[in-house]
């Protein structure tokens, strides 16, 4: 009889175990599931994914012309416009959205910051271009992927 009890033993704290990983699993299902109740899921707006989609190629096609001796500041206060537009739309959705509102303005201040550099130190090179353009481009993509993978379902 007490070779069967130690050898059943180990079954017995697996299975254990087993059970113990399955309640946890269900009871993240379960808190996951309810998490519309707390307010803290903010929903996909095609609004804002438009914005950032529309504005990035924008952005892009500005700091093409950073690399000449010409500063369109006429686009640029275009942007600066849209982004704060954009800034102000985010945060009016309120704290459920304050992800979003906050890429939005790591966007912006890039974007200044950007900005600043051309005017202040002249035409860019194409290697400080395509760095600008790739750090620009990967904080939109950021926001963009953040937006697209809000539930849709609301």
């Amino acid at each position: 009889m007490k070779g069967y009890f130690f050898r059943s033993q180990p079954i017995k704290n697996y299975l254990l175990q087993k059970l113990i990983v399955i309640n946890l699993l269900f009871l993240s299902v379960y808190l996951l599931g309810c998490a519309h109740l707390s307010g803290r899921v903010t929903y996909y707006d095609p609004i804002t994914y438009k914005s950032l989609t529309d504005l990035k190629p924008e952005v892009v096609a500005l700091y093409e012309t950073f690399t000449s001796d010409f500063v369109d500041t006429g686009k640029i206060a275009a942007i600066r416009l849209k982004l704060a537009q954009m800034f102000e739309y985010e945060n009016g959705k309120g704290a459920k959205n304050i992800e979003t509102t906050k890429q939005v303005k790591i966007i912006q201040e890039m974007f200044e910051r950007h900005v600043e550099d051309r005017i202040k130190n002249g035409k860019w090179n194409e290697t400080h271009l395509n760095n600008q353009k790739q750090n620009i481009t990967e904080a939109f993509d950021m926001a963009i992927q953040t937006e697209r993978l809000k539930n849709k379902n609301e």
